[in-house]
C-alpha cells in the first residue's frame, strides 16, 4: 500500500495516521465486500446454470465444491456437463471482476500527479521559512 503517497497528500502531520488508517480500512472492506459479491454471483450463477445442464441438484453441487463433483455422479458425460456449468458460474465472476479493475482504473486517471521529490523539498523550505514552488507535475516535468 503507498502509505508514502498518503503522507505526501496529507499536510498535517497528526492527520497522517487517520489517512493510513482509513486508507488501510478501505482496503480490506473492499476485499470482503469483493469476496462476497463473488460468492453470490457464483452461487446465482450455479443455480441457473446446473439444471439446464443435468439433473443433478445444484443445492448439491454447491455443497461439493469443484473438487468434489465427481463424487455427485459416476457418468462422465454428466460430469462434464457439471464442469462445464461451473466454468460458466466461474466466468460470470471474472467478468464482474474484470469490469470492476477497468472503472478502477478509469477512475485513477483523474486523479492529480504530485511529485514526491517536490512536495518534501517544498515541506523543508517550509520548515526553514522559503518560498515554495507547486508539487502538481505538469506534462513537461519530472
Amino acid at each position: 500500500m503507498p502509505y508514502t503517497a498518503i503522507q505526501a497528500i496529507i499536510d498535517n502531520e497528526e492527520d497522517v495516521f487517520i489517512g493510513n488508517a482509513v486508507a488501510t480500512f478501505a482496503t480490506l472492506a473492499g476485499g470482503a465486500i469483493g469476496i462476497s459479491i463473488g460468492n453470490n454471483i457464483l452461487i446465482s450463477q450455479l443455480l441457473n446454470e446446473v439444471p439446464k445442464q443435468t439433473d443433478v441438484p445444484p443445492e448439491a453441487v454447491i455443497e461439493a465444491g469443484a473438487l468434489n463433483l465427481a463424487q455427485l455422479t459416476r457418468s462422465s458425460e454428466v460430469l462434464h456437463e457439471l464442469r462445464q456449468a461451473y466454468g460458466h458460474a466461474i466466468s460470470a465472476v471474472m467478468i464482474c471482476a474484470t469490469v470492476t479493475i477497468c472503472v478502477s482504473i478509469l477512475a485513477t486517471l483523474g486523479m492529480q500527479r504530485l511529485n514526491l521529490v517536490k512536495i518534501s523539498r517544498d515541506r523543508e523550505a517550509k520548515k526553514g521559512g522559503e518560498q515554495t514552488t507547486s508539487p502538481i507535475v505538469t506534462s513537461g516535468e519530472k
